[in-house]
């Protein structure tokens, strides 16, 4: 059975490079099918190194591709072990995985940085009615931050801008990274005013009205999270009983569940609509109770 599985992994690679050599519609004078090969390896590169800075994770973009690639077959050959159907449950499982981590590294970062965002922006607001320059700004954005990530992109733009690099890039290079949309928005406000040369004053009145907005949504995600806490907790025991009474089972009465464990019918039918059921409903109920402001 692995022989036929590596055989077909094999086969599909080799005909999709096929169609690749062979797909028509590219003009002679245009990129040819590697030139379309490294661009699309280029965008995932981009692609991961962005998830990877927001997430603040100290990891080579390569590396995640990698995870992201090997997981579905490690994934799928361990329910391959158990049947074919479970091994496309776990090609699934394994698809799904690193994205879902990233996006609970990213969703937590930008959570804790959205905590900080009004502090920031009452301070700049204060410094900027005082006459403080743009970089009095970046530094009143830094005194005033208590995420260390937050304060650490602030830093840094105060470093750049006395390294004489242009701030509007500066500020385009930080939200990059920022995973928060509030101050995404602090970001892209500052970029503004610089590019059109503004006065630190102007760009004060503009973040001043960006303040207003975000204690608004801090207070909705407050609410938001406390109504679905209780939510959260219902999934997560359900999550964990129905696998749990499984396993219970198989330990104090095996009889009961020789159908479903030893049986084709279990084995290639009922067991991989479990699997693939709970996983399913873990995923739902993760989407439904993740409300965000």
């Amino acid at each position: 059975m692995d022989i036929v599985l590596l055989s077909a992994i094999f086969m599909g690679v080799a005909v999709f490079f096929g169609l690749l050599a062979i797909f028509p519609g590219e003009p002679a004078e245009g990129p040819g099918p590697l030139d379309t090969i490294r661009a699309f390896a280029g965008r995932q590169v981009g692609a991961a190194a962005g998830l990877i800075a927001k997430a603040r994770l100290n990891l080579a973009p390569r590396t995640l591709i990698t995870i992201a690639v090997a997981g579905p077959l490690v994934f799928g050959l361990v329910g391959l072990l158990l049947s074919p159907i479970v091994a496309l449950v776990g090609v699934g499982v394994g698809l799904l995985l690193p994205r879902l981590y990233l996006g609970y590294l990213v969703g937590a970062e930008g959570r804790a940085a959205d905590e900080d965002a009004p502090r920031i922006l009452r301070a700049m607001v204060n410094r900027a009615a005082a006459g403080g320059t743009y970089p009095d700004l970046f530094k009143a954005a830094s005194e005033a931050a208590r995420h260390r990530w937050v304060r650490a992109d602030f830093d840094e733009a105060i470093a750049r801008y006395y390294a004489a690099e242009p701030p509007a890039e500066i500020l385009l290079a930080l939200r990059g990274r920022q995973a928060s949309r509030n101050l995404r928005l602090v970001h892209d406000a500052l970029a503004v005013a610089v590019r059109t040369r503004q006065p630190a004053s102007a760009a004060g009145e503009v973040l001043a009205s960006l303040a207003e907005a975000a204690r608004a949504n801090r207070a909705i995600a407050r609410q938001a999270a406390a109504e679905a806490k209780g939510l959260r907790l219902q999934a997560a025991i359900l999550a964990v009983v129905i696998p749990g009474l499984f396993l219970y089972l198989s330990a104090v009465n095996p009889e009961l569940i020789h159908p479903v464990s030893s049986t084709p019918l279990g084995q290639l039918v009922l067991l991989p609509a479990g699997v693939l059921l709970e996983v399913t409903g873990i995923v739902l109920s993760w989407r439904v109770t993740r409300l965000e402001a």
